[in-house]
């Protein structure tokens, strides 16, 4: 689920950083900014900070927690855990 290295991330963080992300990795960034803001509007603060830690019996995660199907599926699962929590709060 990693969309940068941390060695990346440290440079990202530096205002002297110039380089560029790959497609991959600015999709990743996208699902993952879209799965906060959407559980915070959904959750609020505490439960959406929780969420994904948190065993899950919805379809798509199986009893697993959300982090661990969308680190096993990759970006797709990243983009149906986003796709289903805005479903959840009536945004899809």
């Amino acid at each position: 689920m990693i969309a940068v290295s941390q060695r990346t991330w440290a440079r990202i963080k530096t205002e002297a950083w110039t380089g560029r992300l790959s497609r991959d990795q600015l999709l990743r960034i996208s699902a993952i900014t879209g799965l906060y803001k959407a559980l915070h509007l959904y959750f609020g603060e505490t439960l959406a900070d929780q969420w994904v830690h948190m065993p899950n019996s919805g379809p798509l995660f199986g009893g697993r927690t959300p982090l661990d199907a969308m680190i096993e599926g990759g970006l797709p699962t990243m983009i149906d855990t986003r796709t289903y929590v805005d479903a959840l709060r009536g945004g899809a």
